[in-house]
């Protein structure tokens, strides 16, 4: 008999194997499904994973009580025996029927958790004790470990006591059972011990694989949110218990940017046209923002707030920060002219030290405070559309590779007077370029 070319052999292969990856997928999707069950939208993270794990060990457990029950009827035709498993199976489906049709979970894990806890015993007792049952009161473990994954350790602690209990039960009325029922042959029963451990392994496997799967993405969503209002490393420090967090920062660079005219366009437009406008434009800020290695603070109606050197401290902050309002510049440019906008940004920008802090103990927010922030809001505030507004020291740490124009001394509200500057560009020679005449126009 002629064997297969090996090109055929192997693509035969391949296709066998993208067969079955396609199945798991598709039985995957199918238990998923399942487990969503009863779930509704208004559901904590905590009660779907409840909800899901009392679904996947129900249809577990029921397919396995039909398969032991055709076992057992198997062996001679014990239908005492039989009628266990095959009871459990029933009352299961039951149960996940009517809390498919209720969305109502109620009381219903305890019951999953009671037939555990006793049927295998009297099942073991059935068949005649620990030897001639083959051990099948294993099966009870199931229900401090579904426990585990519905309640708190202490509310779990009773149904492990409960577990204890039964096995000494069984280990008293293990000489009276025993003859009660005829024993299996020898073979047989070394075989029913090695389904039962397989069983139980396996329903505790499937179970907890499901449950671990489903808090990890619990968390990850979790995290996101978390990582929505807070830096990765403050996170890191707030879920380690650390409290309260506050770092002293010597020296950042702080960027503010405001929206020119959003008063009149709020007035003007449909709220719902605003928030699109403003979701769009903050949106590419956040990108630009995470790419320069910046940290977007918080955003105030049309006020956009990032730092640079924050949490932790780098050399650069001041480029960093500059070269990010640049980007902002040449970003807004392109949304106008690809959606027809008249947007227009005034942005402020001013280094030096700062402390940051996380405020609050339920709803969280990272920010920085200062005196450096207090003047870069005011260069923002006192600047012009579309244009970058920087202090004295901005301008001296900047170096070369900037274009910049001296705007001469100005009075800063609550500052007094200053002598500032506006970022034209980056200059294209490398080297840094200041305009001899001061701007007068304001």
């Amino acid at each position: 008999m002629s064997s297969l070319p090996p090109s055929r052999s192997w693509r035969l292969s391949r296709r066998s194997a993208w067969h079955n990856a396609a199945a798991m997928a598709h039985l995957a999707d199918a238990l998923r499904r399942l487990a969503e069950l009863g779930i509704d939208a208004s559901d904590s993270d905590e009660t779907r994973v409840s909800k899901g794990t009392f679904v996947i060990f129900g249809i577990a457990a029921g397919l396995a009580g039909v398969a032991w029950t055709l076992l057992y009827l198997a062996l001679g035709g014990r239908p005492l025996a039989a009628s266990i498993p095959s009871g459990f199976a029933v009352i299961i489906a039951v149960v996940l029927v009517y809390y498919a049709r209720s969305r109502r979970i109620m009381r219903l894990p305890e019951l999953q958790m009671l037939l555990m806890l006793l049927l295998p015993a009297l099942l073991q007792l059935s068949l005649g004790g620990f030897v001639k049952g083959s051990a099948v009161v294993v099966w009870a473990f199931a229900a401090p470990l579904l426990a585990l994954m519905y309640h708190r350790p202490r509310r779990a602690a009773p149904w492990f006591v409960g577990f204890g209990a039964v096995v000494l039960l069984c280990v008293i009325l293990d000489g009276f059972a025993s003859r009660l029922a005829p024993e299996l042959p020898e073979r047989t029963r070394i075989i029913l011990f090695a389904l039962n451990i397989m069983g139980i392994a396996s329903l505790t496997f499937v179970t907890l694989a499901y449950f671990r799967r489903e808090r990890d993405k619990a968390a990850e969503r979790s995290d996101r949110l978390l990582l929505n209002v807070l830096p990765r490393e403050i996170a890191a420090r707030l879920k380690r218990g650390e409290n309260p967090i506050v770092d002293t920062l010597q020296e950042i660079t702080v960027l503010f940017a405001d929206m020119t005219g959003f008063t009149t366009r709020s007035i003007d437009e449909h709220p719902a046209e605003t928030v699109k406008v403003l979701n769009e434009v903050f949106s590419a800020f956040d990108e630009l923002a995470d790419r320069h290695g910046m940290l977007r603070i918080r955003t105030s109606g049309d006020n956009y707030m990032a730092v640079a050197g924050v949490p932790l401290p780098r050399t650069d902050h001041v480029r960093a920060a500059v070269d990010l309002a640049l980007d902002m510049q040449a970003e807004v440019a392109r949304l106008n002219h690809e959606r027809g906008w008249h947007l227009a940004f005034r942005m402020g920008v001013n280094c030096g030290p700062a402390v940051a802090a996380v405020i609050g103990s339920r709803k969280f927010t990272y920010d920085v405070w200062s005196d450096a922030v207090n003047t870069a809001s005011r260069m923002e505030s006192h600047g012009e559309p579309g244009r970058i507004h920087v202090t004295a020291a901005i301008a001296a740490r900047l170096g070369e590779g900037y274009v910049l124009t001296p705007r001469g001394g100005i009075e800063i509200k609550g500052k007094g007077r200053m002598d500032t500057f506006f970022v034209e560009s980056a200059a294209p020679d490398g080297r840094l370029s200041r305009l001899a005449q001061p701007d007068r126009t304001t």
